[in-house]
């Protein structure tokens, strides 16, 4: 007797939909922008529909931005319309020739293949959600999202070959049944993970499992009985709302003018924020800047920036024919990660007080060691040896390989007993001006440019100080490599690395306002890159100044 052989029903593996928007969402963090409170919540998508509209009204600000920037492009040139570059050529050539422009492109681009995801499910658009997942792929890659790096070619491999595997399921996924669709309304599928978590919570009612766990048959009742208990309160729910289905509204829940309003009014307010910060798509530096505080990124980000894409294409389009075609390696092996970083850097871990002793004494006992050796065989001088440094940093000047710096208010005690206190200013025929501290002192408050502020505040400020003296000398501060502050600077919140001075088009047309806190040189020694030389100039050459003796240093000069 030959039993039936039973063959398997046709299936397929399906993401978790859910997850891979929220982690697409994520693919901005890190990269752009460093918040706290709610609007970290946004970047680390911690609340899905807050972080959906987060992106909706980014995408739309920054499409309005762009548009502003290409208009206000056509308007400043003097060829003929019809010589001017469409929207989209002008958009790829500004991108490949400045970094700010390409970065803010690829913002965009990445909340509107998020947005076009989450349309795909909520149409039930089976190419639509295939081609999304085929451009977010080289992305997780690049930004070293491990997992969806790896499983979701396998995914997108599976659906290609479910027309020829199993053709009535590839059917009924082209019809749009790998969503559900609860309601009527329109652009409300949902994926089936979804689905299941929401009927998951409709099983577990109030408290769920919780004070049930100790008495297994209670557990094992409610287990038995939830779906049921579940299935007939829908029905229920149903079969009251019937009456109502004649008239049902199918529009989406957001077609409502309230919405609407709401959305329209947080877009005008964020563009408007932008463009008091700048309009980044109008940028002709070759630097990517923070919008709020305009600190600069280094080469480094620069070249991250412009060649993110590219790499995790080549990583994606590497693994797929690595793993999935050649199969030459497994599926499981390692991805190596880039650690693209912008904006936020790795901090270096540093070695507590206690590990740096340990090291010192260790390094110690092998010089003593060293020296117990050698004094075997010659003799030694110990005072002579001791009378040399031998420690790359010395105990006496450094601790833990960092300078040993002291109080300055301690050198006011000292200077009190050898100086003479005086009342009144004393009369003097020349004066020095810090000019960074002036800056600092002197808000931009109306002015937006480097030129405005120079004519309206800088000065004016200086032909006051120059109605008592005959003649005033400017003095700007120069930070080299090998200075002693360097230390000093490298422990303020911006490592040493760090690229801090303001690029050519922030020193003629920048908004002063929020470019005085970025106004700070690199502890490379870069100190020609001082946006101060606008300053010097223009306070050289004042016709308000010309008839006292003034002078102002020039990078290194004076």
């Amino acid at each position: 007797m030959r039993l039936p052989q039973n063959k398997p029903a046709p299936h397929a593996v399906i993401l978790n939909d859910e997850a891979v928007e929220r982690a697409s969402a994520q693919t901005s963090h890190g990269t752009a922008r460093s918040t706290t409170g709610t609007a970290d919540s946004f970047l680390r998508a911690s609340h899905v529909l807050r972080t959906r509209r987060a992106h909706q009204v980014t995408a739309a600000a920054l499409y309005i931005l762009q548009h502003r920037a290409y208009n206000h492009y056509c308007l400043g040139e003097t060829r003929d319309a019809e010589d001017l570059p469409e929207f989209e050529d002008w958009c790829c050539q500004r991108g490949e020739d400045i970094p700010q422009f390409h970065y803010w492109a690829t913002v965009l681009e990445l909340e509107l293949l998020v947005l076009v995801y989450v349309r795909s499910l909520r149409q039930g658009s089976l190419m639509m959600y295939l081609d999304a997942l085929t451009e977010l792929v080289p992305w997780f890659h690049a930004l070293d999202h491990t997992h969806y790096a790896r499983w979701i070619p396998v995914h997108l491999k599976d659906m290609a070959e479910l027309t020829t595997k199993h053709p009535d399921v590839a059917r009924k996924f082209r019809e749009g049944y790998f969503t559900v669709q609860k309601t009527q309304r329109v652009f409300s599928s949902i994926p089936i993970d979804q689905a299941h978590e929401q009927n998951n919570a409709c099983i577990k009612g109030d408290g769920g499992a919780v004070g049930l766990t100790d008495n297994p048959s209670a557990l094992r009742r409610w287990m038995v009985a939830g779906p049921e208990v579940a299935r007939v309160i829908e029905e229920f729910q149903d079969g009251n709302q019937h009456w109502r289905r004649q008239t049902a509204d199918t529009r989406h829940h957001d077609q409502t003018p309230s919405v609407q309003a709401s959305f329209v009014k947080d877009v005008r307010s964020l563009v408007g924020v932008i463009e008091e910060m700048g309009n980044p798509f109008k940028e002709e530096s070759q630097d990517v800047v923070k919008l709020d505080t305009k600190e600069i990124a280094g080469p480094a980000a620069v070249e991250t920036v412009m060649n993110a894409k590219r790499i995790g294409q080549e990583q994606f389009e590497a693994f797929t024919r690595e793993c999935l075609l050649d199969r030459t390696k497994a599926v499981d092996d390692p991805i190596p990660r880039n650690k693209l970083k912008v904006f936020s850097t790795s901090t270096p871990r540093s070695q507590s007080k206690g590990q740096q002793q340990l090291a010192s004494v260790k390094n110690d006992r092998e010089l003593f060691a060293h020296l117990y050796i050698g004094c075997q065989t010659r003799d030694g001088n110990l005072e002579e040896l001791f009378r040399h440094e031998n420690q790359t940093c010395p105990p006496a000047l450094s601790d833990g390989g960092s300078l040993c710096t002291g109080t300055k208010n301690d050198l006011l005690t000292c200077l009190e007993e050898v100086s003479d206190a005086k009342t009144e200013t004393p009369v003097t025929t020349c004066i020095v001006l810090d000019g960074a501290a002036i800056v600092q002192m002197l808000k931009p408050a109306a002015s937006k440019t480097f030129e405005e502020y120079a004519q309206q505040i800088f000065i004016p400020y200086m032909s006051t100080k120059l109605q008592t003296v005959s003649r005033l000398d400017l003095v700007w501060d120069t930070y080299l490599a090998d200075s002693l502050k360097g230390s000093t600077r490298a422990k303020r919140d911006k490592a040493c690395g760090d690229v801090w001075w303001l690029p050519q088009p922030y020193q003629e047309t920048g908004r002063t306002s929020y470019e005085w806190t970025a106004t700070r040189p690199s502890c490379s020694g870069s100190s020609q890159q001082l946006s101060w030389n606008g300053l010097t100039r223009r306070t050289s050459n004042s016709s308000l100044l010309m008839e006292r003796q003034c002078s102002a240093s020039h990078y290194c000069q004076i």
